[in-house]
């Protein structure tokens, strides 16, 4: 990391700490979500599809896992919205000091990429709280790719909708997505939910946290999903900035 992109992501990380109502998002959702789900089940096995096959999960186990990349996707979303708006004043600094597009989309892909570490941390910490993933590191890494594309989401519809709208989309989206459509608890979702930004890599988190296994061709396309929306944001953002 240049010095130049250094100081534009030092200066992405003092605007996020201006903005106490994100910072205490980023503390308390988490808490409040996972903490909540797992207090309210009752304590009793559930049958869920996980790598094809039906496995018999403790519900409050079942609650602390499934509730962790609903909470990610929520945050990262609202990081990358807030990311977009808090960055339009500085971005237009940047260029004035002599930024080019490439650091300028460098350092923010880098302020993403920190703030969706945090969350994904801090929603972890209080999921392991609860129970015990079989494998905690694939677990750790698929969580982090649900917050990456949903981060990564939230800088262009932060950019498209702008931040009341996008806002909604971002609170709204997780929810169909991973609540509605990625829920092991469901029978027989349709074919086209495999094509939602967290299918493949909820898939890696529920073998990770029940079955001890690690799918790689989850994890790669979770991977090649969080790419494609990557070349999608790094164009929306640059033509938002109208970097020459």
């Amino acid at each position: 990391m240049n010095r130049r992109v250094a100081t534009a992501v030092t200066m992405g990380v003092r605007e996020f700490r201006r903005t106490p109502v994100l910072l205490a998002l980023l503390a308390f959702l988490p808490a409040y979500i996972i903490g909540a789900f797992v207090l309210l089940v009752s304590d009793v096995d559930v049958p869920a599809t996980i790598d094809g096959a039906t496995v018999a999960v403790p519900m409050t186990d079942f609650a602390a896992a499934f509730m962790t990349p609903v909470t990610v996707a929520i945050l990262s979303g609202i990081v990358g919205l807030f990311l977009v708006q808090m960055s339009q004043a500085a971005d237009d600094r940047l260029r004035l000091a002599g930024y080019g597009a490439a650091d300028l989309v460098v350092s923010r892909v880098g302020t993403l990429g920190l703030g969706t570490g945090v969350v994904t941390g801090t929603s972890v910490f209080v999921a392991v709280l609860a129970f015990t993933p079989e494998s905690p590191v694939p677990f750790v890494a698929a969580t982090l790719l649900v917050g990456l594309s949903y981060g990564i989401l939230g800088v262009v519809v932060g950019i498209v909708l702008g931040r009341l709208g996008g806002v909604y989309v971002m609170l709204f989206a997780p929810m169909v997505d991973v609540l509605l459509f990625q829920n092991p608890l469901a029978t027989d979702p349709p074919a086209w939910t495999a094509l939602l930004p967290s299918h493949y890599a909820t898939d890696a988190l529920f073998d990770a946290a029940f079955t001890g296994s690690a799918d790689a061709w989850d994890f790669a396309g979770a991977g090649l999903y969080v790419l494609a929306l990557l070349a999608v944001g790094v164009l929306v953002f640059y033509r938002a900035t109208d970097v020459e």
